[in-house]
């Protein structure tokens, strides 16, 4: 059965039609869209674990809602559903070289000293789902990220975004952390929140399938997006 929901939910991604910005170890695409009006994004992005399959659930359903919606009422974002389409495949945390890709990133924290389980790679960006994520990224400067992960059901935070986290906290429920309770080095809001200094959330979902808690990850990411007009001078950049 998990195979079958994995195939589903890569095929539900496929069928976004959302643009590739590049392939996996195992040449699957990585679809990503850009939504919303001009100026700076915000990076969406879901999957980089594939044993969390509810992010990617949860940003299918966001562009589902982002199609439909009129021009002009989103802002600009790139929302990336499925960072990790291997291990999405196989429901595994870690890549197809068994990499953990969110330990992974150029942060200054990075170190191939690692617990079993979280193989940061030899070198950062070493595999092409985190350069695939590091191109976007340096073609379109982002002034912030929201990285949906499980199963900790809370709103942890990187960099200028302890308020953010707390309106989206007070939003879903889930509490606001600074720390997620064990070292991140290489991660993704290691490089671009401590070091690089921008707003980033991980939203935490809590474990298991998105149906049980559908409304407080919506009203999660939604508090999420309508709190933007607060950060003008990161979006300016």
């Amino acid at each position: 059965m998990e195979a079958e929901d994995s195939i589903a939910r890569l095929a539900a991604v496929e069928a976004l039609g959302l643009p590739e910005i590049g392939r996996s170890t195992l040449g699957r695409p990585i679809f990503a869209q850009r939504f919303g009006g001009a100026g700076a994004p915000l990076l969406v992005m879901g999957g980089i674990h594939g044993d969390e399959p509810a992010s990617v659930d949860l940003l299918v359903e966001l562009c589902d809602r982002l199609e439909g919606a009129s021009a002009g009422e989103s802002p600009p974002l790139w929302v990336l559903p499925a960072a990790n389409p291997d291990g999405l495949a196989l429901n595994r945390k870690n890549s197809e070289r068994d990499v953990d890709l969110n330990r992974n990133f150029p942060a200054r924290s990075f170190t191939t000293a690692h617990a079993p389980g979280y193989f940061p790679g030899p070198s950062p960006l070493s595999e092409p789902e985190t350069q695939a994520i590091a191109a976007l990224i340096a073609r379109e400067p982002i002034w912030g990220a929201v990285a949906v992960h499980a199963p900790f059901a809370c709103v942890n935070y990187d960099g200028p975004a302890a308020s953010w986290a707390e309106a989206v906290a007070a939003a879903c429920g889930w509490p606001a952390r600074g720390e997620i309770g064990y070292p991140t080095p290489g991660s993704f809001g290691s490089w671009l929140g401590v070091d690089g200094g921008l707003p980033i959330l991980t939203l935490e979902l809590p474990p298991g399938p998105l149906a049980p808690f559908r409304g407080q990850a919506t009203a999660a990411i939604d508090a999420s997006l309508a709190g933007l007009a607060s950060f003008d001078h990161f979006r300016r950049r």
